[in-house]
């Protein structure tokens, strides 16, 4: 899995981050398997040595709920997104 700032990528997401899901651990460059997905919900905190922590995630296309690993994450972050100005994707 590739670091960023000696971090994963899925060190620190939490409910409400948008993240794009990869279709295995260890995908190739040119996979073109993923999707985006709005975190519902994790399970215990995410720490570099935890690879076991599982996340409850919402297709953004489809609405389906699915459970992944956070090993398959990385967050996404939007520039120039203002939190007042977003329309929820989900109700809470």
């Amino acid at each position: 899995m590739p670091l960023h700032n000696d971090h994963p990528p899925f060190v620190g997401v939490k409910a409400g981050d948008l993240v794009l899901v990869q279709s295995t651990l260890n995908p190739d460059p040119t996979d073109t398997d993923w999707w985006i997905g709005l975190i519902i919900s994790n399970q215990g905190r995410l720490k570099e040595n935890r690879s076991d922590t599982v996340l409850t995630v919402v297709d953004t296309d489809s609405g389906e709920v699915r459970q992944v690993n956070a090993e398959q994450t990385t967050r996404l972050s939007l520039a120039g997104m203002e939190h007042n100005k977003v329309v929820p994707l989900i109700k809470g």
